[in-house]
């Protein structure tokens, strides 16, 4: 037996029920015709987004007017029945797809139907129709105004990731001690919260008509290159066939990133460090035997992953806040 959802009242449902309410209400005391209609106006404008919102008002708008000439001068041509109507929607829709107004083809089809069934097409039922589409479309943009910040959320993802990067070079600290062992680090479930935190960034800069980019999403972007990086340092982690003089200062590098993933001071020291221990790795005597060479490998690999992981982040700069503060993060 399936089960149900879990009951919930969203902010959208919020909007949606006053805004339905106000529309009907200021609709009725105007003395407008059909004023109900206005209800269905808000439920289709009110959006996830201020700037989706706003396209969908601009759509119905557009393609409410056009019905709206259309339907007039047709049925007032060729009278006012279910045969004309086909025919008038069978030219409105390829009109809108032309206009880039499809996504008002149902708003579009409430306004007709008044047409349909006016006793008289005047003057009198275009000003009732546009004083609708003003009051239901005006409505549902002023719902749209009010959005939760998205900031909270945005700083939680950004916590949620950060500890598991720490997590994940804490264990990379731990297993360059231990050559030749199998990382199990759940690297798809970091990748899908990398993935939901883009979403919702995303989101917010469709939240503000000003702004058309968002530091949390260069940084989620930035985060989600690194964990590409951080796949390939497990791989060359796990490749290390024996013990390496150069593995305990590996090991200490690997820590400190861990406990500087939220730091940017420490990017150039660290690469200082990594450059070190790169030297040292070219100073040393040549292998001696295969599972020397193939350890030696893996190691200068992982040294030019962790340079690459470390140079993505120096590029990446500081997080910009929407209040014009910066934080840093590695």
């Amino acid at each position: 037996m399936s089960r149900l959802n879990p009951y919930r009242i969203g902010f959208r449902t919020i909007k949606t029920a006053i805004g339905m309410a106000l529309g009907i209400i200021i609709a009725k005391l105007i003395g407008l015709d059909n004023f109900a209609s206005s209800a269905i106006l808000v439920v289709l404008c009110i959006k996830h987004t201020k700037v989706h919102s706003l396209q969908a008002i601009v759509s119905r708008f557009v393609s409410c007017f056009m019905i709206l000439i259309l339907g007039s001068v047709i049925f007032s041509l060729l009278g006012q029945n279910a045969v004309v109507l086909g025919l008038i929607v069978l030219l409105f829709i390829p009109l809108t797809v032309v206009f880039k107004v499809q996504e008002g083809v149902v708003t579009s089809c409430v306004i007709l139907l008044h047409v349909f069934n006016a006793k008289t097409i005047d003057v009198h039922l275009f000003v009732n129709e546009i004083l609708l589409l003003i009051v239901g479309l005006g409505i549902a943009f002023l719902m749209n105004l009010i959005m939760p910040s998205l900031d909270g959320t945005l700083k939680h993802f950004k916590k949620q990731i950060e500890d598991q990067y720490t997590q994940i070079f804490e264990t990379f600290s731990e297993k360059c001690k231990v050559p030749n062992q199998t990382l199990n680090i759940p690297f798809d479930d970091l990748q899908l919260t990398i993935q939901k935190a883009k979403s919702i960034a995303f989101r917010d800069v469709k939240n503000h008509f000003v702004r058309n980019e968002n530091s949390y999403y260069h940084y989620f972007d930035m985060r989600e290159e690194q964990l590409d990086l951080m796949r390939r340092i497990a791989l060359m982690i796990e490749s290390i066939e024996m013990k390496d003089c150069l593995l305990d200062q590996l090991s200490q590098l690997l820590a400190e990133v861990a406990h500087n993933v939220n730091s940017n001071d420490y990017t150039a020291l660290r690469l200082h460090s990594l450059y070190e221990i790169r030297i040292e790795l070219n100073q040393l005597d040549l292998p001696t035997s295969r599972e020397m060479f193939r350890t030696r490998a893996s190691l200068l690999q992982l040294l030019n992953e962790l340079e690459e992981y470390l140079v993505v982040k120096s590029q990446f700069g500081s997080l910009k806040y929407h209040n014009g503060t910066n934080t840093v993060t590695n």
